[in-house]
């Protein structure tokens, strides 16, 4: 049965009536340190791993190496074709790591000034610390996870 523009089909179609048996309001983000440090662990985790493979901050392939430090280095790694990996002595890898994951903020750096020169000293080379798209991507999948886990407490009901 079709009812165009009469009244009872305008009452018809105006009574929808909905229930609402509790009411709340969800929690603005705020993850605990916890949940911090495990975004911020898997931020080094990438870092690190794009190192490796000799990309940059911006995702693009290291610059080569200066005649010279390509020398240096292949006689102190001993490997045949060195690459920009941040790894001479194998130091800088290993002090960079989380240093605050706390209070909504994280920062990952070297923790000595010895090493935390020879960083700096790469990055007016060769931008190498730093977030490059495939880092940026590691980091959203943790980030995401965690508000997850959050998003299952952030409900608070009222009344």
């Amino acid at each position: 049965m079709k009812v165009r523009g009469t009244e009872e089909g305008m009452a018809n179609q105006a009574s929808l009536n909905v229930k609402v048996k509790r009411t709340g309001r969800v929690k603005p983000p705020n993850l605990a340190d916890p949940q911090l440090k495990t975004v911020g662990e898997e931020m080094v985790a990438a870092q690190k791993l794009r190192w490796s493979k000799a990309i940059n901050a911006e995702g693009n392939v290291a610059k080569k190496l200066s005649v010279k430090y390509f020398f240096i280095k292949r006689k102190v790694r001993g490997v045949g074709r060195p690459v920009r990996d941040m790894n001479l002595t194998g130091q800088t890898i290993a002090n960079f790591s989380l240093r605050k994951a706390a209070g909504g903020q994280i920062r990952a750096e070297n923790s000595t000034r010895i090493t935390r020169k020879r960083a700096m000293g790469v990055q007016g080379i060769e931008p190498m610390i730093g977030f490059a798209g495939t880092d940026q991507i590691s980091l959203f999948k943790a980030s995401q996870l965690q508000y997850g886990i959050y998003l299952q407490k952030a409900w608070v009901p009222i009344g």
